[in-house]
């Protein structure tokens, strides 16, 4: 049963990461159709965008890989929620293509900030207070973001402005900030002492190399969904303009998974737990490439929601746990990793499907990733044996 200090302290980042990556990320998602109805953006503008986004978010990831600090990261992580509100809010007030580069690039460090210095500060407050070292509810906050943010797109794109309504998203992230700072702990007594040899430290730095490559396979089988899976519903004549919702559906899969995949890789072991996970969300590709019917691309966002948070929750509570003296620096690795992904995968697909008008064989191609991604997982698995099957 956990204490009210417990729950206050979860709610507390999940809210985080509903602010961080839910507003200040995902919101720009349902903007995209309204700047470019109002304002006339161009397909590479909006694409540029979306790039400088995940260039601050990988920025993030690689300058927290040098950060050792924990009072620095405390500083770094509230300072990054306030960013959130802000870069949000500041869209709204201006239409100069320059600021919009800088206001999204300050985006994507908050939100690796929000995911990543918040992920590892709760990890040291879990251990140091001998709760279970289990991410799930954590990172149930993307999917509640994805939730918010196509529910709200949905409420404010008739009676507000595109201007007006940026600010709207910025306004519902300041309140929820609001609860979230009183519940936050103070994680600068969450210091754990470094342990382990040299010996010991060379085999977990082989072990995290050949976690970054499965994470980024990952990574590819996430983006590549998340980038057109609302484009191949817009293209069903049953679905057209209802593409939010099936962003929706994805979301709301997404919320409750992670705790549901903490308690099956509690009974079943994390390793397992992960090969379903990868297996999973590689089905709910296969189903894009297969059938195209209302049914499939709605059971395929249910799979794949439900799958790819739970790869993400499980891959960083793993490298949390073996490194619980500082577990923001390979989590950030693993993400520079899947950032990476995140920026390629989509431009090869887009390309496959500019040449040949469809998105079969950028799909086929996701799926072979997929498969290699899951060799790579159980690679992994040799090389850091059997230490890291959970009691």
């Amino acid at each position: 049963m956990k204490t009210i200090e417990t729950i206050r302290v979860l709610a507390a980042s999940v809210m985080a990461v509903v602010v961080t990556v839910g507003i200040a990320r995902f919101s720009y998602t349902p903007m995209i159709p309204e700047m470019i109805e109002a304002l006339g953006l161009s397909q590479s503008v909006v694409g540029m965008l979306a790039t400088v986004n995940y260039a601050g978010y990988l920025t993030g990831a690689l300058l927290i890989t040098r950060i050792s600090d924990l009072d620095l990261k405390v500083k770094l992580y509230q300072l990054g929620l306030i960013l959130a509100v802000v870069s949000t809010v500041l869209m709204g007030y201006t239409t100069d293509l320059w600021l919009w580069f800088f206001l999204r690039f300050v985006s994507g460090l908050s939100t690796s900030a929000g995911m990543l210095l918040g992920a590892g500060l709760l990890m040291s407050w879990l251990i140091k207070n001998n709760e279970k070292s289990e991410l799930g509810v954590f990172f149930s906050g993307i999917g509640l973001g994805i939730v918010l943010t196509a529910v709200l797109a949905e409420l404010i794109k008739e009676p507000f402005t595109w201007d007006q309504q940026w600010v709207i998203y910025g306004l519902v992230g300041l309140v929820l900030i609001v609860p979230m700072w009183r519940w936050m702990p103070d994680y600068r007594t969450c210091a754990l002492p470094r342990t382990g040899s040299v010996v010991v430290s060379e085999d977990r730095s082989r072990f995290i190399v050949i976690l970054q490559l499965a994470y980024f396979c990952a990574g590819v089988g996430y983006v590549v969904t998340a980038t057109f899976l609302v484009a191949i519903a817009e293209s069903m004549p049953e679905l057209s303009g209802r593409g939010w919702l099936i962003w929706l559906i994805a979301g709301l899969a997404a919320t409750p998974a992670c705790w549901l995949w903490d308690v099956f890789s509690r009974r079943w072991g994390q390793w397992t737990a992960l090969y379903i996970a990868y297996t999973l969300n590689s089905i709910s590709i296969l189903m894009l490439i297969m059938d195209t019917s209302m049914a499939s691309v709605m059971l395929s966002a249910v799979i794949y929601g439900a799958s790819f948070i739970g790869i993400v929750s499980m891959m960083l509570a793993m490298v949390g746990r073996v490194f619980p003296e500082n577990p923001s620096r390979p989590m950030s690795r693993l993400t520079f990793s899947y950032g990476i992904a995140q920026m390629l995968a989509p431009a090869v697909v887009g390309y496959l499907a500019d040449v040949e008008g469809n998105y079969t064989n950028g799909l086929w191609l996701t799926l072979l990733v997929m498969a290699l991604g899951v060799g790579v997982l159980h690679m992994a698995r040799r090389a850091k044996g059997r230490e890291m099957e959970p009691a």
